[in-house]
């Protein structure tokens, strides 16, 4: 049968399910320059706010100068974007790269308008970015420690050096490893040794003074091999790095046998314990009224991780040999924290 005359080209139809088809398509399209706009709009405020806690931490001279630059970055980044506690707030990281350089990255999530009605399009993107800003690498007064004291009840002959470390990957690579002036200070003989401490080193930029434990075994009784270099002496090294703005030291221990070179495992078998002390006071047994544990053997040595801030004191307890007795007071030393020597000028510049 012949269809009537007025459906022979009835197309609305058609055309209408179409635009229903590509509405999503339609939206989506212009969803995205909306999208791209604002992530345009929010990468700008917050490569502004990057900007200025780059600049700001780098120049900082105290740890708390440091961290109220992240107080105000959070507050500007609230105050142009509004809350985005709702995907997660903001996100505003830093950290030093090596002694000269600071980096800091901030994100946030953005919530896509329409650009996710597009297939395979998300509802949440990242928008971040970041800075780098270059210093004058920081220096660091050198101080002699306030107590250094080793077991004269030890079979082993324990010395204790300083040394000037250098954070520089360029130096570790150099034939002493980054490490320069070792100079002994403290030793276990009886009586102990006297040692000359106007000859410790001065360190330098990128520079941090560092402590390493030569063990003679079995020697301690018998001078004549103190300064053997055989396969019966054992070097130990800190390694210390600083961070320019939150003054955390790093120990980066690492050990070796003097007559044949053979790495020894300082990470499965730890040696040191370090805590920071507020005063000189603290810096004494628990049950003395300080923070250091009493001694107990077998126990699991603690790590400083807090901030050796200028005033304070870092502790450093010791076994003399890996997989001791482990109650890590074999060697004591007391030290105080490093002070930043000031810069007036620290020429701070972006350099990305």
């Amino acid at each position: 049968m012949p269809r009537p005359a007025c459906f022979a080209h009835a197309d609305d139809g058609n055309i209408i399910v179409m635009f229903a088809l590509l509405l999503p398509i339609l939206f989506g399209v212009g969803g995205a320059a909306i999208d791209y706009g604002n992530a345009v709009r929010i990468r700008a405020v917050e490569a502004s706010v990057a900007d200025a806690t780059a600049l700001l931490v780098a120049n900082a001279d105290t740890v708390t100068a440091a961290t109220e630059a992240f107080n105000l970055a959070n507050s500007q980044l609230m105050t142009s974007l509004g809350d985005q506690s709702a995907t997660g707030g903001f996100k505003v990281t830093g950290n030093w790269v090596d002694g000269s350089n600071y980096r800091v990255t901030v994100s946030m999530t953005m919530k896509t308008s329409l650009i996710h009605l597009l297939p395979g399009m998300p509802k949440e993107i990242v928008v971040s970015t970041a800075t780098t800003v270059n210093r004058v690498a920081p220096v660091y007064e050198t101080s002699t420690p306030t107590l250094t004291q080793l077991s004269p009840e030890a079979a082993d002959y324990n010395r204790v050096y300083m040394y000037c470390y250098s954070s520089d990957p360029k130096r570790q690579k150099d034939a002493d490893a980054g490490r320069r002036g070792l100079t002994p200070i403290a030793d276990n003989a009886s009586p102990p040794s006297n040692y000359d401490m106007s000859k410790v080193p001065v360190c330098g930029q990128n520079e941090a003074v560092s402590y390493m434990l030569r063990n003679v075994r079995d020697a301690r009784t018998t001078p004549p091999k103190w300064n053997n270099t055989g396969s019966d002496t054992y070097n130990y090294y800190t390694d210390i790095v600083i961070d320019t703005g939150t003054r955390v030291q790093t120990m980066n221990m690492k050990g070796s046998n003097m007559g044949t070179n053979a790495s020894i495992d300082v990470i499965r078998y730890p040696m040191l314990e370090t805590i920071v002390c507020d005063s000189l006071k603290d810096c004494s047994p628990k049950s003395s009224g300080g923070v250091i544990p009493d001694r107990r053997t077998g126990r699991t040595p603690s790590v400083a991780r807090g901030s050796c801030e200028e005033g304070k004191y870092m502790y450093y307890g010791w076994e003399d040999r890996p997989g001791g007795d482990q109650d890590y007071d074999d060697i004591r030393v007391i030290v105080t924290c490093p002070k930043q020597v000031k810069v007036v000028d620290k020429k701070i510049r972006i350099t990305e």
